[in-house]
């Protein structure tokens, strides 16, 4: 565990112009596991130890969800309203700087399940593709409003970054990245994974490091690799066993499309633009549309 004298959250000291500051120990998680309409997802995650600014309460996972009680997400969020979700879990860990020069910086992790609130009887979420279509639209639909600058039309984010799959797993994912275009990264590790052909669990995990200036200066001050190592100790931990109907509709896409998969890459998608009423058409800007 963290020692914590040595990497308190008190603050007596004036931080150092650079540090690798100390979070939770991955070795002492415990594991969490939830069914989603049937499927299994386990996951490993440190006990909950929030900054000491704010104190953002935990929302323990319970057992099982129906999935039947979505909340749509609020105009603030996605303007369309297109997709509705399941909250399930949230936990925060705490960076320290050593020897009480203090807060240095937090991970936190968020999962829900996302589903469309018109559904569409031709999309299936298993199939490679649909997920994928799926993911970028959400990402589309949350941030792609976000406009930082309107005279330049700069971004408030930018995304998708560092695409890649959760490749210890036997079932369709996504994986990437997005980040704020201004001071500092505050990147967000995003993991898509389908439940079912209709349902999709989410995991946000975001990286807020305490420091300020650009993405290289915050990371001069506050080394990022820590924060990433819990990410990735989390996101490696992700399993999934279907639920036999999942699995009967994932067997079937690969015998019928035995190459289906998530792109390997991906660029940025460009913003800013909407997404229609369906959740998954990306449309050209306007910020009339949902006005």
């Amino acid at each position: 565990m963290r020692n914590f004298i040595k990497f308190s959250k008190l603050k007596l000291r004036d931080r150092p112009e650079s540090c690798s500051p100390s979070g939770p120990d991955f070795n002492y998680s415990t594991t969490q596991s939830v069914l989603l309409a049937g499927t299994k997802i386990v996951f490993k995650a440190p006990r909950h130890d929030p900054s000491p600014h704010g104190k953002t309460p935990q929302r323990r996972i319970r057992k099982s969800y129906s999935l039947k009680t979505a909340r749509v997400l609020n105009s603030n969020e996605q303007p369309s309203q297109s997709w509705q979700h399941t909250e399930l879990f949230f936990r925060s860990w705490s960076f320290c700087g050593p020897w009480f020069t203090g807060h240095m910086g937090s991970v936190s992790c968020y999962i829900d399940v996302i589903q469309l609130v018109e559904p569409n009887p031709q999309v299936n979420f298993m199939h490679p593709r649909a997920l994928e279509t799926a993911a970028l639209a959400f990402l589309t639909a949350t941030y792609g409003h976000r406009v930082y600058r309107e005279k330049t039309g700069q971004m408030q984010y930018i995304g998708p970054l560092n695409c890649s799959t959760l490749e210890h797993l036997d079932v369709p994912s996504m994986q990437f990245d997005t980040e704020k275009t201004y001071s500092g990264a505050n990147p967000v590790c995003h993991v898509f994974v389908p439940v079912s052909g209709s349902h999709i669990a989410r995991f946000a995990l975001s990286i807020h490091q305490s420091a300020s200036g650009t993405r290289e200066e915050v990371d001069q001050q506050v080394d990022p690799a820590p924060f990433k190592e819990l990410v990735d100790n989390i996101v490696g931990s992700i399993r999934v066993t279907l639920s036999p109907e999942a699995q009967a509709d994932w067997d079937e896409i690969r015998k019928n499309n035995p190459d289906a998969k998530v792109s390997e890459t991906c660029a940025p998608l460009k913003w800013p633009a909407d997404v229609d009423k369906d959740g998954l058409t990306i449309l050209e800007y306007d910020p009339k549309r949902y006005a």
